[in-house]
């Protein structure tokens, strides 16, 4: 590529110029008949300059947006989450067309993991594909953008983040994004997603908020069991591992409580050669402590709900139920992305008990397990790509987590197997609630590859010096 003169600089800085004053006037328009319309504007224009400048930087800001569903923008419109999303990915692609410095490595993605880009792709496919039997296509495009703006995390993550500094920005910021959308719902419950006595976030139902900080525990005890860090750093991890598992417990969450447990059972044997003991001690200790606050200070009615495993008249089987009849009646192809509320009150009467069909025909909700939604929505193509895109980012995790190990970067190794741990404490209370569309989700899955890419990267330059050698 020819290098840049000052003719080019001239005419570059000409037109910022000129779109800058464009943007004032436009602004000061908006300012005058929608003056929040214009402060959206103006924090969002901020925010890209942010990702121009600094795409890891803009990433963490908008982590921890993302946990803030309910903070709107204007009337009706979409959350300022849902903006900075979108704003990310403007800023992202603007950078990248620019060649900014720290942006190319969103290109080294297509050739680094053309098997993940080939199955991300391919999904976008399908779910274009089940446009042509959807019974609302307006429904099915908009799940093809909101899996678009997901995927588009994939490479985003693998730019921004590179160092182990990033890594531990990652999890800092996700564990606050939590506690303070947790915060939101015990202090404000008027403007967060409460259910009755049960514990929501800023625009997140208890059953969401359950899995986000089940998955906000387990990294926050990562970081804390991670020698490296400071002893100060560590402490406040700790604390946080804990604030996050009390709030998982004030949402009565019981799927989020079965993720938790899945993670810490995985725990021993994701830990590594020389931390299994050491794991599983971690391990009790946690739920010794959480035990002892369930008995001692826990209110009776969450704790009642949470050890109650028997039926709870939620609706959740009755919507499982539904969407197992999707799959006999179209197994391969499903019913079109997006339209499980959609097409459910197609599948009300036929045998079997449904009790709550409110939840079918007065208020359709989605299925309650993303899995059986890919299943019922997307047939057995589209879960077999999305399963085939969530095993490749979680091994790329522990791919990293080893290689990681052989270098002997024991921090790197550990944020590595904790990613994985994150995941499956996820993955497991999604399988309970409906979290498909998860920006917290492609968030970690996106980190499985960036790590991976890490300790490559990391392997070569060791390879390199010792050839110089």
């Amino acid at each position: 590529m020819r290098p840049r003169r000052s003719g080019d600089r001239a005419r570059i800085s000409g037109a910022t110029w000129i779109l800058t004053l464009g943007l004032a006037l436009t602004l000061g328009l908006f300012a005058g008949s929608q003056p929040v319309l214009a402060a959206a504007s103006v924090i969002g224009i901020a925010f890209a300059a942010v990702v121009l400048a600094n795409i890891t930087a803009g990433l963490m800001v908008f982590t921890v947006v993302a946990f803030l569903e309910s903070l709107p923008t204007v009337q009706g419109g979409p959350s300022l989450a849902k903006l900075f999303g979108l704003f990310l990915v403007a800023g992202w692609a603007v950078a990248l067309a620019y060649d900014r410095p720290g942006i190319r490595s969103s290109r080294d993605f297509v050739r680094f993991a053309p098997a993940l880009l080939c199955s991300l792709v391919l999904f976008l496919a399908w779910v274009v594909f089940s446009f042509l039997w959807a019974e609302d296509v307006g429904v099915a495009q908009g799940a093809f953008f909101r899996y678009a703006l997901n995927f588009t995390l994939f490479p985003i993550v693998f730019a921004a983040i590179r160092e182990q500094r990033h890594v531990v920005w990652l999890y800092t910021v996700f564990v606050a994004g939590g506690l303070i959308t947790s915060a939101v719902g015990a202090l404000a419950p008027q403007s967060a997603g409460n259910v009755g006595e049960r514990l929501g976030g800023a625009g997140v139902n208890p059953n969401e908020l359950g899995g986000l900080a089940a998955t906000a525990a387990v990294m926050a005890a990562v970081l804390a069991c991670t020698r490296g860090l400071s002893v100060p750093a560590r402490v406040t991890a700790l604390v946080a591992s804990f604030l996050s598992a009390i709030s998982l417990i004030m949402t009565e969450t019981r799927g989020a409580v079965v993720g938790l447990v899945a993670a810490m059972v995985a725990a021993p044997f994701l830990a590594g050669r020389g931390r299994r003991l050491a794991a599983a001690g971690a391990v009790t200790v946690l739920a010794l402590g959480l035990g002892f606050w369930l008995s001692a200070f826990a209110p009776q009615n969450a704790v009642k709900r949470i050890t109650d495993f028997g039926p709870s008249g939620s609706g959740r089987s009755d919507l499982w139920t539904i969407g197992l009849r999707m799959v006999e009646d179209k197994p391969a192809t499903g019913v079109g992305a997006g339209n499980f509320p959609v097409s459910s009150v197609h599948y009300l009467l036929e045998p079997g008990t449904i009790v709550r069909d409110e939840f079918i025909v007065d208020v359709p909700k989605e299925t309650h397990n993303i899995f059986l939604q890919v299943l019922s929505e997307l047939g057995v193509v589209g879960l077999a790509l999305f399963l085939a895109i969530v095993a490749y980012c979680m091994a790329s995790a522990l791919d990293a987590a080893r290689a990681f190990a052989r270098a002997g970067a024991h921090v790197m190794e550990m944020l590595s197997r904790g990613t994985v741990l994150g995941l499956v404490a996820l993955l497991v209370a999604s399988a309970f609630t409906t979290e498909l569309y998860s920006k917290q989700l492609y968030l970690l899955l996106a980190t499985g590859p960036a790590l991976r890419a890490m300790a490559r990267w990391r392997e070569t330059e060791a390879l390199a010096v010792d050839t110089r050698l």
